[in-house]
């Protein structure tokens, strides 16, 4: 269930760091993907080898098929990040079809976790729950903190970050204008947390029953995708109101704060998607 975690933190991951590491990632990915899988299940080097194939095709079929569609997303990003003005809808209508390619990413991958699911061990089922407990912790650590005041702090230092690699420097003004917006919606990490840990249990549960004999294939990639079901739409309905109206508001938030810019800091934004859809066409040309 963790797999297409890392091809996305790969395929995402040029909107943060420099061309060069992104392409160099990119082209790697089969590779990555198994340290990756390592880290969680501790895998033998006869089941690497086993999953190498299957991840080599994902990755091409990745290539061949979806990033083009990633390029007319960056174009369009581009135009509008180019108006004096964008909607809260134009926003969350883009990050939708983020999710969508995700989902469209999780799918495909479904034939290769269920393979890697034969291969694991009892003791390896038990590795990949502990290693979800730590990382559950280290995200606790990181988003949960003691009082609003400080939850507030890191989630404008956060935006703050993304924000000027999107648009450079943003001025007081700018930055008073995320804080106001931050201060008019309530943030409840342990809302996340639960969510986190329901998705973990739904994991664990997924695997060991994929390792069930009695079931088909069919039954097997059903499971998978009901999994990749309720992690776009969470059973937790507590959640998904908490969630929606975050996203909702983080477009409202978004939008507002390009209003808010320069003409330089539009030409900033555009040159900077330029550099990544250079980056992608020439990914999708090797």
């Amino acid at each position: 269930m963790r797999l297409t975690k890392c091809f996305l933190i790969l395929l995402f991951s040029c909107l943060i760091f420099s061309c060069s590491l992104v392409s160099t990632a990119y082209n790697k990915a089969p590779e990555l993907a198994i340290w990756w899988l390592d880290d969680y299940f501790n895998l033998t080097k006869t089941q690497k080898s086993a999953l190498i194939p299957s991840l080599q095709s994902l990755h091409e079929w990745h290539r061949q098929t979806q990033l083009s569609s990633y390029i007319t997303l960056l174009q369009e990003l581009q135009t509008s990040l180019s108006k004096e003005q964008i909607s809260a809808t134009d926003t969350c209508e883009k990050i939708n079809t983020i999710k969508q390619s995700i989902y469209t990413l999780q799918i495909e991958a479904i034939p290769i976790i269920v393979k890697m699911a034969s291969l694991l061990s009892d003791k390896q089922l038990i590795y990949f729950q502990q290693s979800l407990v730590k990382r559950t912790e280290k995200w606790k650590s990181e988003w949960w903190q003691e009082t609003k005041a400080e939850q507030l702090k890191v989630r404008l230092e956060k935006t703050q970050d993304f924000a000027e690699k999107v648009y450079g420097d943003l001025n007081d003004d700018q930055l008073n204008q995320l804080k106001q917006s931050f201060t008019k919606i309530s943030i409840d990490p342990a809302i996340s947390y639960a969510e986190i840990q329901r998705r973990n249990d739904d994991a664990f549960i997924i695997l060991g029953q994929l390792q069930n004999q009695s079931l088909t294939y069919e039954e097997k990639t059903q499971l998978v995708k009901a999994g990749f079901d309720r992690i776009q739409k969470s059973s937790n309905q507590a959640y998904q109101t908490y969630t929606d109206k975050l996203a909702i508001h983080t477009c409202e938030t978004f939008a507002n704060l390009h209003t808010s810019t320069t003409a330089k800091q539009k030409l900033h934004a555009k040159n900077w998607l330029a550099d990544y859809i250079e980056l992608l066409k020439a990914l999708n040309t090797r």
